[in-house]
């Protein structure tokens, strides 16, 4: 995933430890947070989702992972140095940071546990094994293991298409990221004010909810500087249909 800058992150005032009554937030939409504020409002506080290649790849290479099988992950009083560990699809949460993950893969290294967890696409080869939004996912899961009981210092992101691992080591600086990113995307959630959208950001064009989030017509309503892109087609010879009509429909 491509990243605009640095993250700006929120002060670290942790949530009470949530009731029966409060949602967890998926770690998933935290990872969508650190991508886009924006869109990960208009996923989690408003339930809009729409299907693009990506998402659908990305499903199915999912459902391969899940194919293989859901073992049981042993009590963290039980993982030992000799511990061989592989276990598949696990689903944790917490209370204490208000968040649920499905663990694609948890393996064991000397005593502790890794989660390891499958994205499509090929590694990038970056200062940090991978960008923010992923590293904050996989921290979130380790963060889960550990308040489970289990020790857990790193994690594993596995990129499908060019078959590659990268670590990811959990310390001091990711984990305030993870945990700033965790209260920032709540806070906006309670706030109910939808974030405006990026600025002529190369990862709007790609995403699967750029339809519905509208960011350079948004833009150009608030500032009337830039004017939106080109809607662009799969056919070079075929042209766009713009449909202005209120709740007008098409067939």
């Amino acid at each position: 995933m491509l990243h605009d800058g640095p993250i700006q992150q929120e002060l670290a005032l942790p949530f009470p430890e949530l009731s029966g009554d409060q949602p967890l937030l998926p770690a998933r939409m935290v990872n969508e947070y650190v991508y886009c504020a924006r869109l990960a409002y208009l996923e989690w506080v408003q339930g809009e989702w729409a299907d693009s290649a990506d998402t659908v790849d990305g499903r199915r290479r999912h459902k391969r992972v899940d194919a293989g099988g859901k073992d049981v992950l042993p009590a963290p009083e039980d993982v030992t140095e000799d511990s061989r560990i592989h276990a598949r699809s696990i689903t944790l949460s917490s209370n204490r940071y208000g968040v649920i993950a499905k663990l694609d893969l948890i393996e064991a290294d000397e005593g502790r546990v890794v989660p390891v967890d499958y994205k499509r696409g090929k590694r990038p080869h970056i200062a940090k094994a991978a960008y923010d939004p992923e590293r904050v996912q996989l921290c979130l899961q380790g963060l889960l293991l550990q308040d489970q009981g289990y020790e857990c210092t790193e994690g594993v992101l596995y990129f499908v298409e060019s078959r590659e691992r990268a670590p990811v080591p959990f310390d001091e600086e990711l984990q305030q990221l993870a945990l700033s990113a965790l209260h920032g995307l709540r806070g906006i959630a309670l706030g109910g004010r939808i974030p405006p959208p990026l600025d002529d950001s190369p990862k709007c064009p790609r995403c699967s909810l750029v339809s519905i989030c509208l960011p350079d017509e948004v833009n150009y309503l608030r500032r009337g500087v830039t004017p939106p892109r080109a809607i662009a087609v799969g056919v070079s010879e075929s042209m766009p249909v713009y449909v202005q009509a209120n709740k007008a429909k098409v067939a």
